[in-house]
């Protein structure tokens, strides 16, 4: 098993999604770049790019007031990865001749993907090797560039035609992109595409979305002498001999209309060498930072750089203004939005190891408060309520009891904020921006919530994590998750620091009263999900057959709802983010409590159950749900990788390894660490950025090491096996 590729021999649509390359801004989705070489089945040929996006109306049944009208979805394009190719006037294609091997390859060193067949023609025997590899820049994340290589095997000498054009219908082999998979019809955005010529070698294309009028534009160049077809394609003849034919094609992506420019030029024209070394500088520097090397565990080793690789790729380290979306930009899966994943999932990788690129998921946010102002305002609410799902701020959801009722959306937010402060103390950023989105939210929920006189503050009507309870009262995560941001408003800041935001002596008063009379349901050491779950009819899930999971797909809401059944984590997670407030009575309670009767439907689930059995020392359990979050798209345990990877589990990939294997926490004191290695393994290392120093820690059997950052700061006690980082 190679520990930096994954690889293949033979096409699939789940491979098609794990090959992927994207840099957080253009993703691209293509195993037939030949597609009369396409032998396998048919897989999505697609190109997206985040933050282009189009609008649909929603349809109601039964319409009422407040509910989204529209729905936002990132919209796909044919790829422009598309090659034909005729040797001695000959088509290349599988008519004419066979595939002798052929094999696919994703590189994490290097983050190029390179597909190389060997094709003989029937009627003379001759034999070319065809190599395709492709990059999307993460130096310039404007940039797609891929090139293909051919050559002689057996033969001195021949022509060779190229034509490149993009995979659209229409040409002269059979299609290979389908909107259908990719969710979405574009026929309209391509019959009004404005084309745009410059030379012989580049021209420019302009696509513009059929209702939100957002234009993305292309420009196309060639490396190699050619014309442009009246098809749209370009063609190029070669001599062909027993030394590779080379021509690359890079292509940049920008929003808006077409501007070419020097820098647009010059980064147009550079050698593919070149782009190609500066991609691999960029992930020696990622790698340096994020590595986790674990030696007695190959399977645990590949799959949690592959999640790693998985969200850089998603989030990339460009300056853009675009979220991670739940599939990133290797699928159309949930229409390209932005979910609370992003908060409570990925973004922890991201604040222990690129805290610049933590800060830019924040700005994402901020940069959308006011859309989340004028949504709480709709509802008749004060504050800001966040979509549950978007891409440009609005709430896209049409189901409001799994969506605007997740109310503790707003609580993932001020979660992160709060964390990302705690461990970079970027005052700069608190000053600017989180204050404003940490009084923002409980503002909302202020005004959501209410003083009950036997219960204390409570948050009646909500829906939690978890997708098969909904529309209760008194959630346990979401009150936990509020309690714990009008804590630390009301702990961290004094009146006179908000009141440039109209804060009140009376609202201040009333965040402390919240806080401190927040209502739970509490039984001993058992913490009811909330008011009424402890009174459903419990079920084994053990009698359900196998093919009736997931279960939203074979019983209706309202059977699901009335059970005491979990599509996914929910209490528990609440415990994972707030170590601190749980002892180890109640983390074991519930997590045997809830844990029979959670389904794991959920990719985000697994990871949370995975921390919550470390911490309680069982390791079996939490390698079982490691390995299976790690494995997620690599397995397709969730059945449905093809739809595009699942980021959350990719971010769960990190918090399992670090939060549980390791036991990392962190207040407003310190971070410690307290790590047991799962029994195959031997030794691991890894790094955490704390406080602007980087830290490198090493775990065996019988030893902890730490290197790097401010050591004096550093205890560690061998016998407890803990160490304590001290800013």
């Amino acid at each position: 098993m190679s520990l930096w590729t994954i690889e293949a021999d033979q096409p699939t649509r789940e491979l098609a999604s794990q090959l992927t390359v994207s840099n957080g801004l253009i993703g691209i989705k293509d195993l037939a770049e030949i597609p009369g070489l396409q032998a396998g089945p048919l897989t999505d040929t697609v190109v997206y790019v985040n933050g282009f996006y189009d609008y649909e109306q929603i349809h109601y049944g039964e319409a009422q007031f407040g509910f989204p009208q529209r729905n936002q979805m990132m919209i796909p394009l044919p790829a422009p990865t598309r090659f034909e190719l005729w040797l001695d006037d000959v088509p290349v294609d599988l008519n004419q001749g066979k595939i002798l091997a052929e094999h696919y390859q994703l590189s994490m060193q290097t983050g190029q993907f390179q597909h190389t067949l060997t094709w003989e023609e029937r009627s003379t025997g001759h034999q070319i090797e065809i190599v395709l590899t492709r990059i999307t820049s993460l130096k310039t994340a404007a940039l797609l560039t891929q090139r293909i290589q051919v050559r002689a095997l057996n033969f001195d000498g021949g022509k060779l035609r190229i034509v490149s054009g993009l995979h659209v219908r229409g040409m002269v082999q059979p299609k290979t992109f389908d909107p259908r998979l990719a969710g979405y019809d574009t026929t309209d955005i391509l019959a009004h595409q404005k084309i745009t010529p410059f030379s012989v070698t580049m021209r420019g294309t302009t696509f513009t979305a059929s209702h939100s009028r957002q234009k993305l534009s292309t420009i196309t160049h060639y490396d190699q002498p050619g014309r442009w077809l009246k098809d749209g394609n370009w063609m190029s003849t070669f001599d062909l001999t027993r030394q590779p034919v080379a021509m690359t094609k890079t292509v940049w992506h920008m929003l808006g209309k077409v501007v070419l420019d020097t820098t647009i030029t010059s980064e147009l024209t550079r050698p593919f060498a070149e782009i190609a070394a500066a991609q691999t500088a960029a992930l020696t520097d990622f790698w340096q930072t994020s590595d986790i090397e674990i030696t007695g565990d190959d399977e645990s080793q590949r799959g949690i750089r592959f999640s790693q690789f998985g969200l850089l790729q998603a989030l990339g380290i460009h300056g853009g203004q675009q979220g991670i979306a739940a599939k990133g930009l290797t699928g159309s899966g949930y229409g390209g939005h932005y979910f609370w994943d992003t908060e409570i999932y990925e973004a922890p990788f991201f604040y222990w190891n690129h805290p610049e690129l933590a800060r830019r998921l924040l700005m994402v946010r901020y940069k959308q408060l006011a859309h989340a102002e004028a949504y709480a305002k709709s509802l008749g609410l004060t504050g800001a309520l966040f979509p549950w799902r978007t891409i440009n701020g609005e709430e896209s959801s049409a189901y409001f009891p799994a969506s605007t009722a997740a109310i503790h959306i707003d609580a993932d937010v001020a979660y992160l904020v709060i964390r990302y402060y705690q461990i970079t103390h970027d005052d700069d950023f608190m000053q600017k921006y989180g204050a404003e989105l940490l009084l923002a939210t409980s503002r909302f929920y202020l005004g959501y919530g209410n003083f009950d006189p036997h219960k204390g503050f409570v948050l009646n009507t909500v829906t939690g994590p978890d997708e098969y309870t909904a529309l209760v009262d008194n959630n346990a995560y979401t009150n936990f998750l509020v309690q714990f941001e009008l804590r630390y408003l009301t702990q961290h800041f004094e009146l006179s620091d908000l009141q440039r935001f109209g804060v009140t002596p009376s609202e201040w008063e009333d965040f402390r009263a919240a806080a401190d009379q927040m209502y739970f349901e509490i039984h001993g050491n058992l913490i009811a999900q909330d008011d009424s779950f402890l009174s459903k009819r419990r079920i084994d899930l053990k009698q359900i057959p196998r093919d009736h999971f997931p279960l939203l797909m074979h019983y209706h809401p309202l059977v699901l709802y009335r059970l005491q059944v979990l599509k996914q984590a929910d209490l528990l997670l609440a415990m994972v983010l707030l170590p601190e407030q749980f002892t180890q009575a109640q983390v074991q309670t519930n997590y045997d409590y809830y844990e029979p009767i959670t389904t794991h439907d959920s990719s985000l689930s697994p990871a949370i159950y995975a921390i919550a059995a470390a911490r309680l020392g069982e390791a079996a359990g939490a390698i079982k749900f490691f390995k299976h979050t790690v494995n997620t798209d690599l397995q397709n345990l969730q059945g449905n990788t093809a739809d595009g990877l699942h980021l959350a589990a990719m971010g769960g990939s990190w918090i399992t390894f670090a939060w549980g294997l390791m036991g990392l926490t962190v207040d407003d004191e310190h971070a410690t660490l307290h790590p047991v290695l799962p029994q195959t393994w031997t030794r691991c290392t890894f790094k955490l950025r704390y406080r602007n120093q980087v830290y490198a820690v090493t775990v065996t059997p019988t030893q902890l090491t730490v290197t790097g950052g401010s050591t004096a700061n550093v205890t560690i006690d061998q016998a407890r096996r803990l160490i304590t980082l001290t800013p």
